[in-house]
């Protein structure tokens, strides 16, 4: 049987999956690296005690420094960007759908993105529903409200 191993890993998950995506970009000069994974359910309007949410699970890496080739300059500094650029920031963001059931998803990110956000893409009931999920937060001391997904358009179906 083959182990797992880093960066993979195992959850376990308190309700049925009815959709899963992702989405990822490497980390290069100029954007961070990005790897977003979300997947919806839930127990559907039945009372079982079971929530409809989304989930939503965001690696961001910084941006690769650029690399001065300059022979003159070889002091080591390469070494410490090369640390600091594999610094990695993880959070995980939940969306309760409340009694509507989440059955589809889809993320992506523009190629042109000024927002520095995952949309991400629900249906959701009756409703198709855009998030932006924040890929930084600005600040250390944010909490969970601040850096949680924002609703940015609504349709009904």
């Amino acid at each position: 049987k083959p182990k797992i191993r880093p960066p993979s890993t195992v959850d376990s998950l308190s309700f049925p999956v009815f959709g899963l995506t992702w989405h990822g970009t490497p980390a290069t000069p100029k954007n961070d690296g990005v790897s977003f994974t979300a997947y919806c359910g839930g127990g559907g309007s039945a009372k079982t005690g079971v929530g409809n949410k989304i989930v939503c699970d965001l690696v961001a890496q910084q941006a690769a420094p650029s690399f001065n080739n300059d022979d003159n300059n070889n002091d080591g500094g390469s070494e410490e960007l090369f640390e600091r650029s594999n610094h990695t920031a993880r959070r995980t963001v939940e969306i309760s759908t409340g009694e509507a059931l989440c059955f589809g998803i889809h993320a992506f990110r523009p190629y042109d993105d000024t927002l520095q956000m995952i949309r991400l893409v629900a249906c959701v009931g009756d409703e198709i529903l855009l998030y932006g999920i924040p890929i930084h937060l600005v600040d250390s001391n944010i909490g969970e409200k601040e850096g949680a997904a924002i609703l940015l358009a609504k349709a009904n179906v």
